[in-house]
Parts: C-alpha cells; structure tokens; sequence
C-alpha cells in the first residue's frame, strides 16, 4: 500500500500517540497530529492529506464541526470520525456531516486499519456497534412503513393525543369514545408498529414527528 497522507486529531494525548503509532507501523503518513482544531483546518489548505482521522471530543472544535469545515472546503475529503459512544445522537451527527466513516475509538486495530484504508480509497465504513444500530432502526422504519396503511383515522387522532400528554381518560373524553375504547386503540398501535409499551409509542412517534402528518 502507498503512504497515505493522514491527519490525526483527538484530545486526548496518550490516545492520540497511540492511534499515530499504529498508523505509523501500517504505512500510513501522519503529516499532523494535534488536538488543535485551528491546525487541523491549517494543515488540511496547505498538506492536502488522503485521509482525516477525527475524534468528536476535541477541546475547542469538535470533531463533527470540523468534518462540517473540511467538507466545506473540499467535498471530496475522505474523513473517519472516532466516537467514545455508540448513542444515537452520534450515530445522526456522523451521518449529517458527510463524513464517510464512523468507529468507536475502543475498536480492535485490526478495525480501526480497516476502517481506515477503506475511507481512504473513498469507501463508506460503518464500525460494527453502529452497524448494527442501522440495521435496528432499519427494521423499525420497516415496520412502520409496512403497517402505517393499516392505522386507523381514530388510532391516529390516539396517537396524536398521546403524544401530546393526555391519559386515556381525557383522551375519551375529547373523542366522545371509552376509556375502554382508547385502550383497545392504543393495544392495535403497539401491535401494529411492532412496539412494546405506550413510552415506545409516544417515543418513536416524538421521534419521526416530522412525518406525523403521515400517521
């Protein structure tokens, strides 16, 4: 494999030494390694590296703010983001900044050289942990897009309600229906979005509230 041109930058010094040996020893050429942010956007106008190794938590600048910066600059940068968590605030920001890779910086080497080299010849690598993320949020769009067509106008003005805070009770009342009535409503939505409680419900409705329309 060619020396590849590669920025590194993390805040956390022993860690940072680390990830710079490792690339090192695979042939990689660490041209910076900072926990600067300023230097890392110096660095990228004047070296024009192959690959930007970027941590989220950095002092300063963030790791997602400047993948945001590098894309702006060149669209065509190749970035790999190294998270401490596998939440899905990480895996949404990772996805909005246009980077093309996302690993957890506790992954194995053997990983981390893999995610690596791919996003270096212009590959979109997902680590496992975020993987697998994908593929349940996935499933749960599936779900719903499969079901959504068989929820009723009356289990959509439920929903509504429930998500706005009302109980069953208040939720009768404003629907002219029983309590009894709500509860079977509520029964069919758990069923038919594949959930298991009313806190799911309410919580993937909040979720996808830009397509609430569509219920």
């Amino acid at each position: 494999m060619e020396s590849i041109k590669t920025i590194v930058a993390d805040g956390n010094e022993i860690f940072r030494h680390g990830l710079t040996s490792i690339l090192r020893e695979e042939g990689f050429d660490i041209v910076t390694d900072t926990d600067n942010g300023a230097l890392v956007l110096t660095a990228f106008e004047h070296v024009q590296p192959e690959l930007c190794v970027l941590s989220f938590n950095m002092p300063e600048i963030s790791g997602i703010h400047l993948a945001n910066k590098i894309i702006e600059q060149r669209p065509d940068a190749k970035i790999l983001l190294l998270a401490d968590d596998n939440t899905e605030d990480t895996l949404n920001n990772f996805l909005e900044s246009g980077a093309q890779g996302l690993l957890m910086k506790s992954a194995h080497r053997i990983e981390l050289m893999d995610a690596a080299t791919k996003v270096a010849e212009g590959e979109t690598y997902l680590g496992k942990v975020y993987s697998k993320m994908m593929t349940r949020e996935y499933r749960k769009l599936t779900s719903y897009r499969k079901n959504k067509k068989s929820i009723t106008r009356r289990e959509r003005e439920v929903l509504h309600l429930l998500i706005e805070g009302h109980t069953s009770t208040e939720i009768a009342h404003k629907l002219f229906i029983s309590p009894r009535t709500v509860d079977k409503h509520r029964t069919n939505l758990l069923k038919k979005l594949n959930l298991k409680n009313t806190a799911s419900l309410v919580r993937f409705a909040l979720e996808n509230k830009g397509n609430l329309e569509q219920f």
